[in-house]
């Protein structure tokens, strides 16, 4: 009989079978990209993939209890389950200032029965609203919510104490730690000797930052005792190894809406989506010289594509309006609200007070455009935006998703939202805009290409 030991992190698959601990391993093996190029795989001392399940111990992670489960089912083999977790009942989860919306309360009450899972939601979609009502159901319990912004833990935290929720924080100098506290990955220092080994759940904004690099897996795989974890994100990593990387410590995804259906309830705002044409001024040399020196020639230094961005906010001006200019990089930051009238700039180096103080003076505007960096892919809200323009270009289906978000919000100022993208037809551009041109018609989107 096959035994799976169910932990709050890993759980052990326990069989006399080496050939099926073998099977697994192989199933649950993900290449990693550019592995061909490490040093590593090039000595043949590594195969290039990550093993989310050892064929030598059968340990993997409790988030893929259900996967493996679901793979001894298939091949008809009889096993039983040890829970072994540290389980704890919940308090209710309502709040009487919030009215939930029916998938609202459809996730909070799936993830609670979960206990451990990845909510994704759609921005606009009230995430904020159903992570106040979790923890509002985990009031009595210790536990940490991580962000990777600070933007995004303020307005988080100010939302809860309006609502009545009490939470610490800990982020840059400020540390108010409670039992239940929100933190920034980089001030994790500050609440591991209250919350390491006792934390009885751990919370994830933005999970999908958390789908690589080694400090997120480390935060992924520590806190030995909560036994309720729970990730947010907008956008699952599409990539096989980040999202079961996520998948592994935190459970399946709960998905309950999409984008389309929020149009259709009257939650988000309808895009029109543009794209324009920019004409091929590539020459030979160019597929020979590396991408960053593309990226700076065709799009921040680009004087006809940027003339376009400068005349099209120029006519959208002339209207009641609020635009946002996606940039990259802070040079073309500059360029731009240089040629373009009545414009905003805002940057990562920004205070949190500096942002605030500008937002205000671009919303008080009857016309005025946003020049911002990634700050604005996720964690500022302005619901007010009547017309997104990426001209930063990429090619991450997440970025892309993200940023549309940022304007999508219903605002009574607006029936419908002007998207206004381009495609470059130059090395790595032409490529990058076709897989964000792929990301909108994934969405169900209509594009109209100029």
């Amino acid at each position: 009989m096959i035994e799976i030991v169910v932990g709050n992190i890993t759980s052990v698959l326990k069989t006399k079978s080496k050939k099926l601990l073998q099977i697994l391993e192989q199933k649950y093996t993900k290449k990693l990209p550019g592995y061909q190029y490490s040093s590593a795989y090039k000595r043949r001392g590594w195969d290039g993939g990550k093993k989310y399940f050892s064929g030598k111990t059968g340990k993997f992670g409790s988030g893929l209890l259900s996967h493996i489960i679901a793979d001894l089912e298939y091949g008809e083999l009889p096993y039983v389950v040890k829970d072994e977790r540290t389980l704890f009942p919940f308090s209710p989860s309502y709040i009487d200032s919030l009215e939930l919306r029916e998938y609202q309360t459809s996730m909070v009450e799936e993830a609670l029965e979960r206990r451990s899972c990845l909510i994704k939601a759609p921005t606009g979609s009230g995430k904020t609203i159903i992570m106040a009502s979790l923890l509002q159901a985990l009031r009595k319990r210790k536990g940490l919510v991580f962000f990777t912004k600070k933007q995004l833990l303020y307005q988080t935290y100010k939302f809860l104490k309006k609502h009545g929720i009490e939470v610490g924080v800990a982020f840059g100098d400020g540390v108010d730690i409670k039992p239940i506290t929100l933190c920034t990955i980089q001030s994790i220092h500050k609440v591991l000797d209250s919350h390491l080994e006792d934390s009885e759940f751990i919370m994830f904004d933005e999970v999908h930052e958390f789908s690589k690099g080694k400090l997120a897996t480390k935060v992924l795989k520590s806190f030995k005792k909560a036994s309720c974890r729970i990730g947010f994100t907008a956008t699952v990593p599409p990539e096989d190894y980040a999202k079961l990387n996520l998948i592994s410590y935190l459970g399946e995804v709960v998905e309950e809406t999409d984008i389309n259906q929020l149009i259709d309830d009257g939650f988000l705002t309808k895009p029109e989506i543009t794209i324009f044409d920019i004409p091929d001024r590539g020459t030979v040399e160019d597929t020979e010289i590396p991408y960053r020196e593309v990226y700076t020639k065709y799009i921040t230094e680009n004087e006809e594509r940027n003339d376009i961005i400068v005349d099209l906010c120029k006519k959208i001006l002339t209207k009641p309006s609020k635009t946002l200019v996606l940039v990259k990089d802070l040079k073309h930051a500059d360029i731009l609200h240089e040629l373009i009238p009545n414009s905003y700039k805002l940057e990562g180096k920004d205070s949190l007070l500096c942002r605030e103080a500008t937002l205000e003076k671009f919303k008080k505007e009857d016309s005025s455009v946003m020049i911002g960096t990634t700050i604005f892919q996720t964690g500022v809200d302005i619901p007010e935006l009547t017309h997104l323009i990426n001209a930063r270009g990429l090619k991450s289906e997440i970025a892309t998703i993200q940023a549309l978000g940022r304007a999508l919000r219903v605002h009574e100022s607006k029936n419908k939202v002007f998207i206004y993208d381009f495609k470059d037809k130059v090395p790595y551009l032409q490529k990058h805009a076709n897989l964000r041109i792929k990301s909108y018609n994934n969405l169900g989107l209509s594009v109209t290409i100029l």
